[in-house]
This record gives structure tokens, sequence and C-alpha cells, in this order.
């Protein structure tokens, strides 16, 4: 077959879907992504025998005419590519992406990955939000989301049918043969967040506990590792992550196309004090690595943490708790450290294998074939 990806980033198709994408290459199909290139994808590596379609997209505009626009593109592309199938990933590509396959009698899938800021905040956004996923996730074969919550928040709207939605319960996977198991012992304890700098991540939240841990423990570090996209709604912007790194409060790594070379380091223990999530994939990834963590009590995040046994999970938006957790982890003994290091892998082993994974898109592949003769 001839299968089109289309996302809002090649970084995104990439990062989050390289393995698939090559799976069904190594199958035999021919791949095609199709997406824009933005600042995150410098420095990627398109795999072989793959191709990329650059395609212009205004990712976070409210204009009308920018999605219009997009979507007419997106509708040249597929008219002259004529795909067998297509997987669409983000709110913009699943919207106007399926509409466009849909005029042109190909099938096709979406995932919702997350309810995101729009279906988090109520008002006119949220409302129109919901119309137009209702619009074009019902040209859609099927809509693979990521956790229970948001399956029952997209049925409750009455944005899809609960029948057309696939749960990847270990959401998109992680490769276990790359992201392997390592050593966490250290002397030094790091606190890392991987994330796209944003106040809806917890930003403010770790920052503000960061201050309360170095007064007792000075020696500790928090670290950020994640893009600043200050386009983005409730982005943080360069010159606050200036002012905390000056402060001392926290380190910022920048932005990295491996962010597995930083979470593999001994002693780190990642946190997320995310507001909303599909099932974050850093989380996830720490899990393989063998990596503590501490994170929001949300879906999207408490699946990657058994409480006491390999993190702590706490309230969103709450300062006390995160402190108290982090304090909490600091003040184990390095053995129980190391049996939450193992906890993590086992959790990732059990539960985030990506094969499972691809197995969901080889039957989504394979009953549309079927339907077809």
């Amino acid at each position: 077959m001839k299968i089109l990806f289309t996302d809002n980033s090649l970084w995104g198709l990439l990062n989050f879907r390289g393995s698939i994408i090559t799976h069904l290459r190594d199958l035999g199909h021919e791949v095609v992504m199709v997406s824009p290139v933005d600042t995150q994808s410098k420095g990627i590596t398109i795999p072989e025998g793959i191709r990329h379609i650059t395609i212009k997209m205004r990712r976070t505009s409210t204009n009308p005419l920018h999605d219009i626009q997009y979507f007419f593109r997106l509708l040249n592309v597929y008219r002259r590519e004529r795909p067998d199938y297509i997987f669409h990933f983000t709110i913009k590509p699943n919207i106007y992406g399926t509409l466009a396959a849909h005029l042109l009698h190909i099938h096709s899938t979406a995932m919702v990955a997350g309810l995101g800021f729009t279906f988090s905040h109520g008002g006119l956004a949220s409302t129109i939000a919901n119309h137009l996923f209702r619009l074009g996730l019902s040209f859609t074969d099927k809509i693979m989301v990521l956790n229970k919550e948001n399956q029952r928040t997209l049925v409750e709207r009455g944005v899809v049918p609960k029948e057309q939605i696939i749960l990847l319960e270990g959401g998109e996977g992680v490769d276990l043969e790359r992201f392997r198991f390592s050593d966490n012992r250290s002397d030094k304890t790091i606190f890392l967040m991987v994330a796209r700098v944003l106040y809806d991540k917890g930003y403010k939240e770790v920052v503000e506990a960061a201050k309360i841990v170095k007064q007792t423990h000075p020696e500790v570090e928090v670290q950020l590792l994640g893009p600043v996209d200050e386009a983005y709604p409730n982005a943080v912007s360069q010159e606050q992550i200036r002012k905390d790194e000056e402060s001392g409060t926290i380190t910022y790594l920048g932005y990295t196309t491996e962010p597995a070379k930083w979470m593999g380091r001994p002693g780190i223990l990642l946190l997320l004090s995310s507001y909303h999530e599909g099932l974050n994939r850093s989380l996830m990834e720490g899990c393989a690595l063998g990596k503590p963590i501490i994170a929001s009590d949300i879906p999207g995040c408490r699946e990657t943490v058994r409480e006491g046994e390999n993190g702590y999970l706490v309230p969103p938006k709450d300062v006390n708790a995160l402190t108290d957790a982090m304090l909490r982890y600091l003040s184990l003994s390095d053995e129980k450290k190391e049996s939450m290091s193992i906890n993590s892998r086992r959790l990732a082993e059990e539960r985030f294998d990506i094969n499972s994974v691809k197995r969901c898109y080889e039957r989504i592949l394979q009953e549309w074939h079927e339907l077809k003769k």
C-alpha cells in the first residue's frame, strides 16, 4: 500500500511515530510523511526509503483564512499522491486532512493524542473545537486515543461514537530496544522536566517547588529540557526562563532531538506537573530507561506511576504536594531509589512495548484491505 502520515510537525512524526513509520516501510509499504518543517525539525534525519512532503501551515493560528489555505494545500497533495490510506495526527490535520481525504474518497484514521488547551478551557474556543472535531472526525474510519478519560470525553460530548474509537492503553509505545535500562545510581539527584516549555506543563509549579527544595538541599539540580514556542498558548517566555536561571532555581538545557542522552544520565528523576496529557511520551521513555517519576495525578501521567513503587503522583497545580514528593524522594535510601528505578523499567515492559502499537496499525490496514475486497 501507499500510506501517508500527516502531522503539524516533522519532529512530531519522527519523534512519536518514527518506529511505526519504519516498521510499515519494512513490511513493504510505501510511506510518505506530510508536514511543515519547523525549528524543532532541525538536525532530524529522514529514514532511508521514506519520502517527506513539506507543506506550509500555521500551527497556532486561529485565522480561518490560514486554515482554509492549509485545507486546499492538503487537498492538492492528496489528489496528487493518491494514497491507499492516511493517518492524521494533531488537531488541524485531524480536521482538515480528514475532510480532504473524504472528498477524494480516501480512507483514514485520526489520532487524538490529547484534548489539550482548547478542551481543557471552557468557552467559545472549546465549543468551536467540539464542532470542528465532530465534523472532521465523522469522516474517519477510526480514532485512536491514548487514555480512557479522553475516550470518555469524546463520547460524552458526542464528538465520536464509542465503537469508532481505538484505545491505545500503552500510549504510542516505546521501543524498548532503543530505550534500554541504565544504572541510575548516583551520589547526586537531578530532577529533570522534559517537556515543551509551557505553563500548562507545570512550569510555574516546578520552579516554585525547586525554590523550596533548594532551601534545605542546595546541592540538588532542577533541570528543564524542551523547546520554547512563544507562539503557543500559555508558552513561557525566553525572558522568564532566563530570570529563573539567573536566580539559580533551574537550569535550562535547551532543546535536543535526542532526549534519551539527557534522561539516561545517572541520578535522574523525571518530573512533570502537567495539567493535561494524552499519554506522556517522555515519562514512558523514562520508565524504559529505569528512571523514577514524579508526575501529576491526571490521565496521561498516572499510567506511568505506581505510587510508592516507581515514584509519586501529585495533584496538578499543587506546589506543596510537588515539593513534599521531591523531598520524600531525596530522603529515600540508595536501595529504595534503586528499587524504584527497576520498577520503572518493569512497568515499561508490561505496559509500553511498541510492538503492541505496531500490531494495532497493522490491524487497521488489514481491516480496510478486507473491506476493500
